[in-house]
């Protein structure tokens, strides 16, 4: 399966991954065990899913040497609605966590005013999260380009031709001579499914600072979508619902601005109430605005 060509970093065992969410957020994740996982096309980075066309087409231009298979490579991989939509037919929802316990980016992206985080068991979240989901892909989000090249170029150099028992060039050759030949056709939908769910790990490099870890989740026959308004418009999210069993939380943290005594004391109030017994820290990012 082309799936199994995704390689991808998973968080360790013993190690914490922590969710930045409102007060709101943190509210529904502790009260009623529920995650809100956001279409991979409304993230908050726009020009997330078009960055991995820079990528390819690097890759592309680096190892394919005649112009006119360059440029049909490049012409029938890069459809924009498949990369948007992670793959053909296909809608993917992203649920996020960070590998940073006190990240001032994460922080002024979720609130630091009224924000929180909430540091879970990385081996056991993502058991609790499998338990009564399917999750299609998971790990921490690439934002080397070098990696990135590295992995693109995997499936041209060895994905594809050995999947199709021929070098790439043959491939790219039985192409160019007719444009329906069934082996190119099948490489391409090949290649694109697997970039099309590199394309929702591939960030560029300015964005490292986030150490994002994703879930990723096909919508299923029958899944509800919700929705909620943010800065005017509506965002389309599915809920990722767990069992009743507390979670494994190890710790709270408190944003930078959310310093008074009762966000700490409220917190520990809640939590306590719940049957949790972790800290509550407060952030040790000083803001004064």
């Amino acid at each position: 399966m082309a799936s199994r060509q995704v390689k991808l970093t998973q968080a360790e065992p013993g190690s914490i991954l922590y969710h930045y969410t409102k007060s709101n957020g943190i509210n529904g994740i502790v009260n009623h065990n529920c995650f809100w996982a956001t279409k991979s096309d409304f993230l908050n980075d726009p020009d997330e899913f078009s960055y991995i066309t820079r990528i390819i087409e690097a890759v592309c231009e680096e190892n394919i040497k005649k112009e006119s298979q360059k440029k049909m490579f490049l012409r029938d991989v890069l459809e924009e609605a498949v990369f948007l939509a992670g793959g053909k037919n296909k809608e993917y929802f992203v649920l996020s966590f960070s590998n940073c316990r006190d990240s001032i980016t994460m922080w002024s992206e979720f609130g630091s005013k009224t924000g929180y985080n909430i540091g879970l068991d990385s081996e056991k979240i993502v058991q609790r999260i499998g338990e009564a989901n399917v999750i299609d892909y998971h790990g921490f989000v690439i934002y080397d380009s070098e990696q990135q090249k590295r992995l693109i170029r995997k499936i041209i150099s060895d994905y594809l031709p050995e999947l199709f028992q021929t070098p790439f060039e043959r491939i790219l050759e039985a192409g160019e001579k007719n444009p329906e030949d069934p082996v190119y056709r099948k490489a391409c939908r090949k290649f694109q499914k697997i970039a099309a769910v590199y394309a929702m790990f591939f960030k560029h490099e300015a964005f490292k600072e986030e150490q994002e870890y994703r879930f990723i989740f096909k919508k299923q026959k029958g899944t509800e979508v919700n929705f909620r308004e943010k800065d005017g418009f509506m965002i389309p999210f599915i809920k990722i619902q767990l069992s009743e069993e507390n979670l494994p939380v190890k710790e709270i943290m408190v944003a930078p601005q959310n310093h008074i005594d009762l966000a700490k004391k409220g917190m520990e109030y809640m939590m306590k109430s719940k049957g949790y017994r972790v800290p509550v820290h407060l952030s040790d990012i000083k803001l004064r605005y």
